[in-house]
């Protein structure tokens, strides 16, 4: 492995990737930045949204995929 493969891999630990899907609409959302009590996420086309984390941790709407 490179030093440069080793550097990636360090900074993927370090900032985890949560992703979730909206039970509801099938739309897969990635956490692009934690605010307080909020994130914003970003779906793959580019739509962002903000949301409450206690509205992520409801598993009737969302799942959380990684």
């Amino acid at each position: 492995m490179t030093d440069l493969t080793e550097a990636a891999a360090a900074v993927r630990r370090q900032h985890q990737c949560h992703i979730y899907r909206n039970r509801n609409t099938g739309v897969t959302w990635q956490v692009e930045q934690a605010i307080g009590d909020s994130v914003l996420l970003r779906d793959i086309v580019g739509h962002r949204q903000q949301r409450r984390l206690d509205e992520l941790q409801n598993r009737e709407t969302w799942e959380r995929v990684a």
